[in-house]
């Protein structure tokens, strides 16, 4: 008997305040290439077997924007845009109940400014949730690394054990959802995701991706990122 496809929650967090970018308009819906960032992701999950539910996360003020930003590419029942909250976990555990009545077996939260990752990446990311109560996509470091005061260098870290963490993270839907409210009621201020199923004991492996996976940050970041588009399709 073949295994049956799991049901795909996706969460899609773009509520960050994007001080670091500057400008006015919200980063997810800046232009690359001829379209929002956000577009991208949206287009990779839109067409991933076993979706049966997006949502997106961003600022309420701001969804209009979003709202129209979005309009050229039609409408999508399966997606659906709230309002954040006030920090990033809070967004996300609200994106996880507007989920919750499509009864998701496992959930992808992914960032709204990570336009480059690949379908490839997302395949192996739910793969790796097997026999793990979660799983993220990362790349090893290849730079020396050294711990810094200032402008002044200190000593090199061992990076043997190191790997930088990216999004899409993906879980089983109730276990993420525990995690992140238990984190909640605690205080506890997660990094990522990941970190609260670890937090409460659960495990989480690293999947290797492509380093092409970058969240703009900084206006630098679009030459980087409209060269990466320019260069191969990301969905």
């Amino acid at each position: 008997m073949e295994a049956m496809t799991p049901r795909i929650g996706v969460a899609i967090l773009g509520g960050g305040k994007g001080t670091r970018f500057g400008g006015v308009t919200p980063k997810p819906i800046v232009h690359v290439l001829g379209n929002p960032i956000i577009y991208y992701s949206i287009k990779l999950f839109s067409s991933m077997p076993g979706v049966v539910s997006t949502v997106i996360t961003f600022p309420g003020d701001e969804i209009p924007m979003l709202e129209k930003a979005l309009q050229p590419y039609g409408e999508d029942k399966k997606r659906k845009i709230i309002a954040g909250g006030r920090s990033r976990p809070a967004s996300a555990i609200k994106a996880l109940e507007a989920l919750m009545p499509h009864e998701p077996d496992i959930v992808i939260i992914h960032d709204a400014v990570r336009p480059c990752v690949t379908s490839e990446d997302v395949e192996n990311l739910i793969a790796g949730l097997s026999s793990c109560d979660g799983a993220f996509l990362g790349a090893k470091l290849s730079d020396t690394i050294w711990s810094a005061s200032g402008d002044m260098a200190g000593e090199i870290v061992p990076r043997e054990n190191l790997v930088r963490a990216f999004t899409p993270q993906a879980f089983p839907f109730r276990t993420i959802l525990d995690a992140l409210k238990k984190g909640e009621a605690e205080g506890f201020e997660g990094t990522d995701d990941a970190s609260y199923v670890v937090k409460y004991g659960g495990r989480v492996r690293f999947v290797p991706s492509s380093a092409a996976n970058i969240k703009v940050t900084y206006p630098k970041d679009l030459e980087i990122v409209e060269a990466l588009l320019g260069g191969y399709t990301c969905a």
